[in-house]
């Protein structure tokens, strides 16, 4: 594990920066070697998601929610960005080592663009918070917990904690895949993880990736 004071380049999902100044939050990556398939990768950067809520629930005294896959959210705002780069084998087609960025916004940022502002969180708005030592230490105990059900093969319990934290089913979305961008109903999850959305023609997509 790393962790950073600030980050110069931090990046989020679809190229898109992660605003990291010093003493405005918690920075930190995780190197994971995994004996896995490549599907597990989504399922472990959503279970990270739960790992990083609980951990903020028991230190600050607020039950964050997560905005599918991954984003940790409270009252609308985001509290915490997180992003997994993997490496692959393509002669096998399996997972050889994972990057698990996790960001967590302790105190408002006054350098956040106004687009971030909008959107953006901290845990200073909500409740208490921690020093960064603590809840690194928080984060990183629930993951290990978290990592190893995942490796035992227990993804229905993950699953079921998953569920219990997602704060968009049922709820109108706009699904912005590789590929499209379209208004939706979130009607639920399925037995991996994945989003059951249904669109303005009826029709149900499953969604693996993308964001909404």
């Amino acid at each position: 594990v790393v962790i950073a004071g600030e980050q110069t380049g931090g990046r989020g999902r679809r190229g898109r920066s992660f605003v990291s100044p010093a003493g405005k939050g918690l920075y930190l990556s995780a190197l994971l070697r995994p004996d896995c398939p490549l599907e597990q990768v989504s399922a472990l950067t959503a279970w990270t998601a739960v790992a990083v809520c609980d951990a903020v629930e028991e230190l600050c005294g607020i039950r964050p929610g997560i905005k599918w896959p991954n984003d940790v959210i409270l009252d609308g705002r985001k509290l915490c960005g997180i992003l997994t780069e993997a490496m692959i084998e393509g002669e096998t087609g399996t997972v050889s080592s994972l990057v698990v960025g996790i960001g967590v916004n302790l105190r408002p940022n006054p350098e956040w663009p106004g687009e971030v502002r909008a959107v953006a969180g901290a845990l200073s708005e909500f409740g208490r918070v921690p020093r960064r030592a603590e809840l690194a230490a928080a984060i990183l105990s629930r993951f290990e917990r978290t990592y190893s059900l995942l490796e035992q093969g227990q993804e229905a319990e993950l699953l079921e904690r998953y569920r219990s934290r997602l704060c968009c089913i049922g709820k109108p979305v706009t699904v912005i895949s590789p590929t499209a961008k379209y208004q939706a109903e979130c009607i639920g999850l399925d037995e991996n993880g994945h989003l059951l959305v249904r669109d303005g023609s009826g029709q149900e997509h499953t969604l693996s990736s993308g964001e909404i």
